[in-house]
C-alpha cells in the first residue's frame, strides 16, 4: 500500500473539500488517483513508479510545467515524480525553474539546474539523487515513461541498480485518466468557456480584408484578457482554398468576400486543454456553404444526443462517418478524442477503438468534410459522458 496519510492539520469535510483539524492529515481530492494508480501497477507486477511526463506531473503532482518557455537551459527533464509503494511521493524540480504550484501531499526535492559556472550537470544532479533513492530499494520494478525519460538518465539508473526492473507503465497512466474527478471537470469547463470567448470574438471579426493572423491575434488577445495571462493557444486559423487541408497555422493570407474559415482553438489552462472548432464565412454563405454546415451540424447534433455509457468509440466514429460520406467530399480524421492534461488523449472516437464510453469522459467530437482543391467545415463541441448521456460544455453556438 502506497502511504496516503502524513502527519498534518488537514481532512476532508462533508463535500470532499480539504478543511483543517488538529492530527492527521488524509489524502483528499487527489487519493483516488494514487488509489487507481495502485490497483493498476498491483495488476502489472510493478512496484513503484517514476513520471517524467508533463501530463503525469500535472495529474498525479498538480505541477504545471511552462511550455512556451520551457524548462530552464539544459534541464534534462521538466521534473521526476516518484512514487514509491509505502512511502510519501517524491517530486524531483530543477531548481533553476519557478516556484511551482504542487499538491501538498507532495514532497519536493530540488536538484541544481541550469547555472553559468555548470550549465551541463544538471542530469548529472538529478540521476545522483534519482540513484541514491532507488539503491534503497529492496528487489523488484519499476514503471517508467520510456518516451519523456530521457536514455541517459534510463542507463544510468540501469547500471547502478541492477536490483531492480525497469517497465514502461505509460499506457496504464493513460488508463487512469481517461475518467475524470470533479475538479478536473471544473477545470475543463473553464478551458471551454475560454474556447466560447475565443470563438465569438472570431466570428464577430471574421471579414474580408482581414489577415488570418490579424485575426487570431484579436481572438489571442480576448482569450488572455480572460484568463488574466499569456495563454499557450495551439490553433487551427485557415480560410478559402487552405480549409480543403482541414488545418494548419494562420498565415498572412487576406480573408476574401465568401470565404470559408476554420478556427479551432486548443487552449491550456491550469494544466488542461480546452477544444473548440468552427467554421464561418466572410460575408454571405453560398447556399452550398449553407448545405454542407447544416449537415454537418445536424451530424455533431446525433452524435451527442445517442453518447451513452456502454456505447463503444467505433460506433460512435460509424454514426459520425455515415452522415459525413451522405454530404460528399472527405472525412480523412478522427471523429472526436478524449481531452484532459493532454490535447488528444482516449478515448480516441476512431473506426479501431472498441472501448466502451464511460461517466467522467470529456470528449471533444468534430465532424467535419473537406472537398479537395476547394474549400472544407469542421464543426466541433466538449461533452461530458455522464449516467445518462452526454452534457455540453461547449456553449459556444455554431453560426455560418
Amino acid at each position: 500500500m502506497y502511504n496516503l496519510s502524513i502527519s498534518y492539520n488537514v481532512a476532508l469535510n462533508d463535500s470532499g473539500q480539504q478543511c483543517q483539524i488538529e492530527g492527521e492529515r488524509s489524502w483528499c481530492v487527489h487519493r483516488s488517483r494514487f488509489d487507481r494508480l495502485e490497483e493498476k501497477l498491483r495488476q502489472n507486477q510493478i512496484d513503484h513508479a517514476l513520471f517524467t511526463s508533463q501530463s503525469n506531473l500535472r495529474y498525479f503532482a498538480g505541477h504545471t510545467a511552462g511550455i512556451e518557455s520551457g524548462p530552464a537551459p539544459y534541464s534534462p527533464v521538466v521534473g521526476v515524480l516518484f512514487v514509491e509503494r509505502g512511502a510519501r511521493p517524491h517530486l524531483f524540480l530543477s531548481g533553476s525553474d519557478p516556484a511551482p504550484e504542487v499538491y501538498e501531499e507532495i514532497a519536493i526535492e530540488r536538484f541544481p539546474g541550469y547555472s553559468y559556472e555548470r550549465p551541463l550537470q544538471a542530469l548529472f544532479d538529478l540521476s545522483e539523487r534519482l540513484v541514491t533513492l532507488l539503491k534503497k530499494l529492496p528487489r523488484g520494478r519499476v514503471g517508467v515513461e520510456s518516451e519523456t525519460c530521457p536514455a541517459a538518465l534510463l542507463d544510468e539508473l540501469r547500471g547502478e541498480c541492477p536490483h531492480l526492473q525497469f517497465a514502461e507503465m505509460a499506457p496504464l497512466a493513460a488508463g487512469i485518466r481517461m475518467t475524470k474527478d470533479a475538479e478536473e471537470i471544473q477545470i475543463l469547463r473553464e478551458c471551454c468557456a475560454l474556447c466560447d470567448a475565443g470563438q465569438e470574438v472570431a466570428r464577430s471579426l471574421a471579414r474580408p480584408g482581414i489577415t488570418e493572423l490579424d485575426l487570431f491575434e484579436e481572438v489571442r488577445k480576448a482569450m488572455e484578457v480572460k484568463e488574466g495571462r499569456r495563454l499557450p493557444l495551439p490553433a487551427d486559423l485557415v480560410s478559402g482554398p487552405r480549409t480543403a487541408g482541414i488545418g494548419g497555422s494562420p498565415s498572412l493570407r487576406r480573408i476574401e468576400p465568401g470565404d470559408p474559415i476554420i478556427i479551432d482553438l486548443t487552449p491550456r489552462h491550469r494544466g488542461y486543454w480546452g477544444d473548440s472548432c468552427n467554421t464561418c464565412v466572410a460575408g454571405a454563405p453560398t447556399a452550398d456553404q449553407r448545405r454542407i454546415f447544416i449537415g454537418v451540424e445536424e451530424a455533431l447534433s446525433e452524435a451527442i444526443a445517442h453518447i451513452r455509457p456502454g456505447m463503444r468509440a467505433c460506433e460512435l466514429d460509424t454514426m459520425v462517418r455515415k452522415r459525413m460520406s451522405e454530404l460528399g467530399g472527405l472525412f480523412p480524421h478522427h471523429s472526436g478524442h478524449g481531452i484532459g492534461v493532454t490535447r488528444h488523449e482516449d478515448p480516441r472516437i476512431v473506426p479501431y477503438n472498441a472501448l466502451p464510453l464511460q461517466p467522467g469522459m470529456v470528449i471533444a467530437i468534430e465532424p467535419g468534410v473537406y472537398f479537395k482543391n476547394a474549400w472544407g467545415l469542421r464543426l466541433e463541441s466538449v461533452v461530458l459522458v455522464t449516467a445518462y448521456g452526454a452534457e455540453v460544455l461547449s456553449q459556444f453556438r455554431h453560426v455560418i
